[in-house]
């Protein structure tokens, strides 16, 4: 009288697990290596992420900081010629 649901559901799990994706774009090699030098220890992976960060913010705050002197060139204290704003000196007669 009453049939059971599983079979009037048509299986479609079947095509999904058949075809096996690599999830990972870089190769299985740099990863291994990665991890057998660097993240396979906890101290040196700390440090590898404290070294990159010091790293990172010394080449971005150098390249900022042309960006602005570029710029703001002639804007700030530095570039301003200020033999421009020099007052002629008079002599003083006595």
């Amino acid at each position: 009288m009453f049939r059971p649901l599983t079979r009037t559901v048509p299986r479609v799990a079947n095509a999904f697990t058949t075809q096996k994706r690599s999830m990972t774009v870089l190769p299985s090699g740099f990863l291994t290596g990665f991890y057998n030098t660097i993240a396979k220890s906890n101290t040196t992976y700390i440090t590898f992420i404290v070294v990159g960060l010091v790293t990172a913010e010394a080449v971005y705050g150098s390249v900022t900081d042309r960006v602005w002197a570029a710029n703001n060139d002639g804007k700030t204290y530095d570039t301003v010629d200020w033999s421009t704003f020099a007052e002629d000196e008079e002599e003083e007669e006595e």
